[in-house]
């Protein structure tokens, strides 16, 4: 079944694309403006640091099993944005430092926006408000510590890595470099992909039902691609009183660009995804609900 529905999405898409190549092109061309100008600026600077910092703690073996240990997994992936946590977990899954229950739940909890993001993107680009950029990504950070509390007690019980010979790592900044430059390569492909998708599939249903509303439009970039729902949002609804709430809950939902960079780094260390799944859908609710109740 799902072998037969790849094949019709695929066909489908194809089908699309070659049909409609100026409107493909337009969507290619939104992604590249949003990858270029909204997220390259704020993520590689954090990314680099972030891996880097990484390698050299990874050179020290010092990863050891602990709760320690997951705020330095959390603290890499909060500052660098994502799909850093995942990154950086699947990494050390692999290297036998860190086990897969453990990181299954972890790559759904070490899940955050840059904060150059949120602040500068969000925050003071879209909302206009650097001190709502900043409200936001305290909610986001106190929601996953609440998260990652919480799961520390299914973590506690989890028996010790054997320790492993690990590869020899001779310069931790080439090898931040090295993984930034395939981590920027897989969002900037998802990220233009999934807004090119969205571009065609409005066109289609605009051809096919007519108009559509700027609340639906809205919705089917910020379904696929986050940073260009949040782009299209704010070209719509920037002066509306709902705005802030609509970005929040945009933010909070990522689109199917960031869930499939994580989906990607997930498979390649063989990490369940069930609780990953789980946290977000419950960090959306909480995160909306409460800028909804008490900051909207």
């Amino acid at each position: 079944m799902l072998y037969k529905t790849n094949i019709f999405i695929c066909w489908s898409l194809m089908i699309l694309f070659i049909f409609l190549p100026g409107i493909a092109h337009q969507g290619a061309k939104l992604g590249l403006d949003v990858f270029i100008h909204r997220l390259l600026p704020y993520l590689l600077p954090y990314l680099v640091v972030s891996q880097w910092l990484l390698y050299v703690l990874y050179k020290q073996n010092a990863w050891q099993p602990s709760f320690i240990n997951n705020l330095k997994i959390y603290g890499i992936g909060a500052f660098g944005g994502f799909p850093t946590g995942a990154a950086t977990i699947s990494t050390l899954v692999k290297a036998k430092m860190l086990s897969s229950k453990t990181a299954s739940h972890l790559i759904g909890i070490c899940h955050a926006p840059s904060p150059m993001f949120v602040m500068g993107v969000v925050g003071t680009q879209f909302l206009s408000s650097p001190k709502k950029g900043l409200l936001i990504l305290v909610l986001i950070h106190l929601i996953n510590a609440l998260f990652l509390l919480f799961s520390q007690r299914l973590f506690s019980n989890q028996p010790e890595m054997e320790k492993v010979n690990l590869k020899q790592v001779q310069s931790p900044f080439s090898e931040g470099v090295h993984q930034t430059a395939s981590i920027l390569l897989l969002v900037a492909t998802t990220v233009v992909f999934f807004t090119t998708v969205s571009t065609v599939i409005s066109a289609v249903i605009k051809f096919v039902f007519g108009n559509m509303s700027s609340q639906f439009v809205v919705f089917i970039y910020s379904l696929f691609e986050m940073t260009a729902g949040l782009e299209i949002a704010h070209r719509m609804f920037a002066s509306e009183a709902f705005f802030s709430i609509l970005a929040v809950a945009i933010l909070s939902f990522n689109g199917v660009s960031i869930h499939m960079q994580v989906i990607v780094l997930a498979k390649s260390a063989a990490l369940s995804l069930k609780p990953y799944f789980a946290y977000r859908f419950l960090h959306f609710i909480l995160l909306t609900l409460i800028w909804f109740l008490f900051f909207q």
